[in-house]
């Protein structure tokens, strides 16, 4: 309990943007040996610890205080480019693909769940879909071999073309965004901490909101 509290008060203090309207208790993101969720640890009880550590994690490029090993499996897109001619990023070790690459490292299907950088803290995690601690297919499952099945990722919104669908200017106090460089990422339309819409979406998709924020059709 008391580690519970160090690190809620470490993550409150050094991650202001963090929205808190919604919860991760008991949702796909707790992997807590207490929460509700199919797939969980059978031997680690906190929370937070899964992606975040007090001290000593990764660089904020990645995310606050990341405590998760990170992925470095390259992603294979077929075609190579958007149907605009953008060429699609590949390494998960690029600057381009920073922004997705912490989220990436459950969902790949490459890192262990509870494998993290603060090794003493490793859990073992298991449930439907895992296989060796590790995300083995089900929809939360982003193999990167068949990354084309996926939004483009590491990519800027293209400049208008004649014959292509146009695309609107999104303001900054968009929920629904791009990263600093100004490109999309995994957060760009989901928020891990807060799953009030489903699937971790940042605003109800009904009438395809999220898709219209930047898409004009």
């Amino acid at each position: 309990m008391r580690r519970n509290i160090f690190i809620a008060i470490a993550l409150g203090m050094s991650i202001p943007a963090i929205a808190w309207g919604g919860t991760i208790a008991n949702t796909k993101h707790d992997l807590s040996s207490t929460s509700t969720a199919s797939i969980k640890s059978t031997t680690q009880g906190d929370t937070c610890v899964f992606c975040h550590v007090s001290h000593n994690g990764q660089p904020a490029s990645f995310r606050p205080l990341w405590s998760h090993s990170l992925t470095t499996q390259n992603l294979t897109w077929a075609p190579t480019t958007t149907v605009r001619g953008t060429t699609l990023p590949t390494s998960m070790a690029s600057a381009q693909l920073a922004g997705s690459r912490a989220c990436m490292s459950c969902h790949d299907g490459t890192v262990a769940l509870g494998d993290l950088l603060n090794k003493p803290l490793d859990a073992t995690v298991a449930g439907p879909n895992v296989t060796a601690g590790k995300l083995t297919g089900g929809i939360n499952l982003l193999n990167p071999a068949t990354m084309q099945t996926n939004h483009p990722l590491g990519i800027a919104k293209p400049a208008a073309v004649t014959g292509f669908t146009a695309f609107k200017t999104v303001p900054t106090t968009s929920a629904v965004n791009y990263d600093s460089q100004g490109l999309v990422q995994c957060d760009s339309c989901h928020n891990p901490h807060d799953n009030t819409f489903g699937t971790f979406l940042k605003i109800n998709p009904a009438g395809g909101a999220i898709c219209f924020t930047c898409h004009d059709v």
